[in-house]
């Protein structure tokens, strides 16, 4: 039987193994280039008026025009590729949203009130500024029990923070989304958070079988190599 060159069977088994082993360091490193992703804590107050500026307060509380009532909130929230929703429903107490607004059937005119909604922020450790006033005006009137309604006109800029330093500097923005409440219902006022550079993140761990591909890329290697000396 005539065998063939040493070349002829190392050089597909070679280039497969350089696949594989290529393969598995791309599935290393991708792990650490899409981890983008930190958590979010902190508490949210708010104030009646124009102009006004919330006490920060992190306990259970509230506070009431006429038949309008906030209630603040705390959160803590972890982004996924690099965004999180502060979203969750209204609760007693609220939790993981930015507060809630409750309205009552007393008759009243809303149109031209104001509401801010301070936001401050307890990590990622030195988020700068601590916390940010997120102005609003209202609309609407409620005519009698159950009828009527308001909406709450937020300012929808988004407002920037960063944190850490050196290789560890990364930045966010806040956006605070528009409420709208019937009369007799509770809402809860919802944000998002996007990560706008690297920082202080979570790196997830490679899966297992990533290892286990690139231990086997390697060995092909090795056996090619030997191959190729004998």
């Amino acid at each position: 039987m005539k065998l063939l060159p040493h070349a002829s069977l190392g050089s597909p088994l070679r280039q497969t193994a350089l696949t594989v082993a290529t393969g598995a360091l791309l599935a290393l490193g991708s792990g650490a280039a899409n981890a983008v992703d930190a958590t979010f804590t902190g508490y949210t107050d708010g104030c009646f008026g124009l102009a006004c500026v919330p006490a920060a307060n992190s306990a259970p509380s509230s506070i009431t025009l006429n038949g309008l009532t906030y209630t603040n909130s705390t959160f803590s929230v972890t982004s996924a590729g690099g965004f999180a929703a502060i979203g969750s429903a209204p609760g007693t107490p609220n939790i993981d949203n930015l507060g809630s607004f409750t309205l009552t059937g007393a008759p009243f005119t809303y149109t031209d009130s104001h509401f801010d909604l301070l936001v401050s922020f307890t990590a990622p450790p030195g988020t700068t500024p601590g916390s940010v006033l997120v102005t609003d005006t209202l609309m609407g009137v409620v005519a009698s029990t159950d009828n009527g309604g308001v909406f709450l006109d937020f300012d929808n800029t988004p407002k920037h923070f960063t944190f850490g330093s050196g290789d560890t500097a990364a930045s966010f923005d806040l956006s605070v989304n528009d409420v709208s409440v019937t009369a007799g219902h509770t809402v809860a006022v919802t944000g998002t958070i996007a990560i706008l550079s690297p920082g202080v993140f979570i790196v997830p761990a490679p899966e297992p079988g990533t290892y286990v591909l690139l231990l086997a890329g390697l060995g092909a290697l090795g056996f090619v190599a030997r191959r190729r000396k004998s």
